[in-house]
């Protein structure tokens, strides 16, 4: 994947709001949901990740190391990669009642799973 973007960290953001009018999910929520998630005890080792500045989705490890600035994950795939960038995931277990327990979540069935949703209209 080409991500030209990675050398203005303002870019993915200014895509974001030129494309959606509400974003659900912030930087802090994205670590959130991962860290609850990889502690589950689900098994999760795969997510579908849909990103702003791409058309398809890309199958990612799961989890994403967290181990790097607040506004990024670390994927084996990608290499470091803004939070923002993230459309919306989808991984294959009910996450709703785990994440409910946190705060409010943008969750949506999935065929056999969760999607959480960082963006709308």
């Amino acid at each position: 994947m080409n991500r030209p973007n990675q050398l203005d960290p303002t870019s993915e953001g200014r895509l974001a709001r030129a494309r959606f009018s509400v974003a659900f999910m912030s930087d802090t929520k994205w670590r959130k949901a991962f860290r609850a998630i990889s502690e589950s005890g689900l098994g999760i080792r795969e997510m579908l990740v849909k990103f702003i500045d791409v058309e398809e989705p890309k199958r990612m490890r799961f989890p994403p190391s967290l181990a790097c600035p607040l506004a990024y994950m670390d994927t084996i795939e990608f290499g470091p990669t803004e939070l923002r960038s993230i459309e919306w995931l989808e991984v294959e277990a009910n996450v709703e009642i785990l994440l409910t327990r946190l705060g409010k979540f943008p969750i949506e069935k999935s065929d056999g799973g969760s999607r959480l949703v960082g963006y709308g209209n």
